[in-house]
């Protein structure tokens, strides 16, 4: 099936319609709140070629009232997403240039109790081949639950092209742990996650006028070229005011991995290193810098293939809102 026989709009408004019926359903149990976000990246590839990445999400969110007595879940999350990868020359002995992504998320807390499904579709063709599709259904039970610190602790099942053969066939679903602890005080603030992939994020003086922002994540499974990671000095120049904690300026470096998937038997992977800076008011973000030492890798037909990648400009702009 072609993404271009998919009615997005209809796709959007039935969600919308959906989460609004389903809120006045509830309205007197839980407060309502709708993010939408949109964003757009462009990377250099060499002079005058460019990946160009526009997305857009929307995020629903019910959170129980305090003085409800519903045996409704306590919080429930479900967000759309929907991208685009353009090469705007195209990819060299290829006739795909339009890369397609689409995601649905769900969470459900219920007192200890956490159930998360996720589902993304991905690739020039996204519907051509069940390597296109990962999946996530986990549950996960909080262990420990304090003023500042959580864990929580579960399992479930991954789906995903993982690049692993067992006896000449590939492992797509896997069982994989679950794994959440948050850590907050005065030095640091922590957030370890282990959905499908591992992800870690912290803040070191969170309350002070300059912070160290950091992140890490995997992409994959080749290592370590899917490493992930960002690292910022963020600057909070407004000492007192609503705004105080919502404005920074940031210097960072970072490593990006980008993957492409062609068709069922061919990917196309860039990393990089890129060194930033970035100016956030939190509904609106703009970070630029120039990436380096870099890598491009091309799966053809079971082969890999590994050239340079020498660089180029990197432009983000990111604008959110919550209703």
């Amino acid at each position: 099936m072609k993404l271009k026989k998919i009615n997005l709009k209809n796709i959007i408004a039935g969600l919308f319609v959906s989460a609004l019926m389903i809120s006045n359903l509830f309205a007197g149990d839980y407060d309502f709140n709708v993010v939408p976000t949109l964003d757009f990246k462009m990377l250099e590839l060499e002079k005058d070629s460019y990946i160009l990445s526009p997305s857009a999400s929307v995020q629903f969110l019910w959170t129980k009232k305090e003085d409800s007595a519903s045996f409704c879940p306590d919080k429930i999350t479900t967000k759309f997403s929907y991208s685009q990868d353009i090469f705007n020359k195209g990819i060299p002995g290829y006739e795909e240039d339009n890369f397609y992504g689409m995601s649905l998320f769900g969470k459900v807390v219920d007192g200890k109790n956490s159930y998360i499904l996720k589902l993304d579709v991905r690739g020039a063709h996204p519907f051509g081949t069940y390597k296109n599709l990962e999946g996530i259904l986990m549950y996960a039970r909080d262990i420990v639950k304090t003023d500042n610190m959580k864990f929580a602790l579960g399992g479930g099942l991954v789906a995903e092209d993982t690049g692993i053969t067992l006896g000449g066939i590939d492992l797509f679903i896997l069982p994989f742990p679950m794994l959440y602890f948050s850590y907050t005080s005065q030095i640091i603030t922590a957030e370890f996650e282990w959905i499908g992939l591992p992800s870690l994020r912290f803040v070191v003086f969170p309350e002070n006028m300059f912070r160290i922002r950091g992140e890490s994540s995997l992409a994959g499974f080749d290592l370590p070229c899917d490493i992930r990671f960002d690292l910022a000095l963020s600057c909070f120049p407004l000492k007192d005011g609503l705004f105080k904690d919502y404005f920074s300026i940031s210097l960072g470096i970072s490593n990006n991995v980008n993957k492409f998937r062609i068709n069922e038997t061919n990917s196309l992977k860039y990393q990089y290193l890129c060194a930033y800076g970035e100016i956030s008011a939190t509904a609106i973000t703009l970070r630029g810098g120039y990436t380096f030492a870099g890598q491009e890798k091309l799966k053809s037909d079971g082969l890999q293939t590994t050239g340079e990648y020498n660089g180029g400009f990197f432009l983000m702009i990111s604008g959110m809102y919550k209703f």
